[in-house]
C-alpha cells in the first residue's frame, strides 16, 4: 500500500464511517423517510481499471436492492438512460447536471458514484463510491465532479468495514448522503456475512453450502455489495435526519 493510499484510508476512518452500524447480511432495507420518495440511480463510472466492471449493471442492481425499502419507488435505471440521451448527457458531472436530470425524471432524489475496484476471480473483490444527491439541496449549488467522490482504499486492506466510509454534508453540494467501501471476499468477515446473506435467498430446495454460488458468481457477489452499500447509504440518511436542525447562534445582550 502506498503512503498516499495509507493517508486515504486513515482520513476515511476519521470520516467516522467505521463507527456506523453495519448489516448482518440478512438485515431489512428500510427507509428513513415518513413519506415516499421517488430515486432514480445514474450509471456508476467505471474507475477500477477494469474493462470488466459495468457501470450500468451495478446501477441496475442498486436500483432492485433500494426497490425493496418502504416509501421508496427507484425509477427504473433504463428510464434514466433515456433521460440521459435527452439531455445530451453521458455521465452525471455536476450539481447542474444532477438538477436537470431529476427534473426532468420528476424525482427527488438521485443516486451517482463509481466503481473503485473490480476483481471478478476467487476470490472477487468489488469497491464503490455512492452518493445521494437531494433535490432540495439544489440552491446555488457549488461544482462537483463525481470522480472526485470519497473513495475507499483499494490496497491491501481486504476489511471493507474498516475501510469503508459513510458521510453526511453540511456543505451545499447537493449531496445529501454517501458512503464508500472495498469489499474483499477473502475477509473473514465478508465471507461470514455473505453466507448469512447467500443463506437466507434460498429456496426450499437450497442445499447448506449453496451460498457458495455468491462467492463464485460476480453477479451475484455484486448483489451482496450492492444490498449492503444500499443499507449504509439509507442509514447514513437516517443518521443525517435524526440531527438536529441547525440554528442561528444566539445573539449578544444588549448592555
Amino acid at each position: 500500500m502506498t503512503s498516499k493510499q495509507v493517508m486515504l484510508m486513515f482520513s476515511l476512518l476519521l470520516l467516522g464511517g467505521c463507527a456506523a452500524k453495519q448489516p448482518a447480511g440478512s438485515d431489512a432495507l428500510v427507509s428513513p423517510y415518513q413519506q415516499g420518495r421517488i430515486w432514480a440511480v445514474a450509471p456508476l463510472r467505471n474507475e477500477s481499471g477494469s474493462l470488466q466492471a459495468d457501470g450500468l449493471a451495478m446501477a441496475d442492481r442498486l436500483q432492485r436492492q433500494l426497490e425493496n425499502a418502504s416509501n421508496i419507488d427507484v425509477l427504473p435505471v433504463n428510464r434514466v438512460l433515456r433521460a440521459m440521451e435527452l439531455l445530451e448527457m453521458s455521465f452525471v458531472e455536476t450539481p447542474a447536471d444532477a438538477a436537470r436530470l431529476m427534473q426532468t425524471l420528476g424525482c427527488d432524489g438521485l443516486i451517482i458514484g463509481t466503481i473503485t475496484a473490480y476483481d471478478p476471480y476467487d476470490p472477487p473483490k468489488l469497491g464503490l463510491s455512492i452518493e445521494l444527491f437531494d433535490g432540495g439541496r439544489a440552491a446555488m449549488l457549488d461544482e462537483l465532479d463525481v470522480r472526485q467522490l470519497t473513495r475507499a482504499a483499494t490496497g491491501d486492506q481486504t476489511h471493507p468495514y474498516a475501510t469503508g466510509s459513510s458521510r453526511t454534508t453540511a456543505k451545499n453540494d447537493g449531496v445529501a448522503s454517501g458512503v464508500s467501501a472495498y469489499f474483499d471476499a477473502a475477509s473473514a468477515d465478508v465471507r461470514n456475512k455473505l453466507q448469512v446473506y447467500g443463506s437466507n435467498r434460498g429456496g426450499p430446495d437450497w442445499h447448506a453450502d449453496g451460498w457458495h454460488k455468491y462467492r463464485i458468481s460476480m453477479d451475484l457477489y455484486s448483489e451482496f455489495v450492492t444490498y449492503v452499500m444500499s443499507w449504509r447509504l439509507l442509514h447514513a440518511e437516517k443518521q443525517r435526519l435524526s440531527r438536529p436542525m441547525m440554528t442561528s447562534p444566539p445573539q449578544a445582550s444588549p448592555r
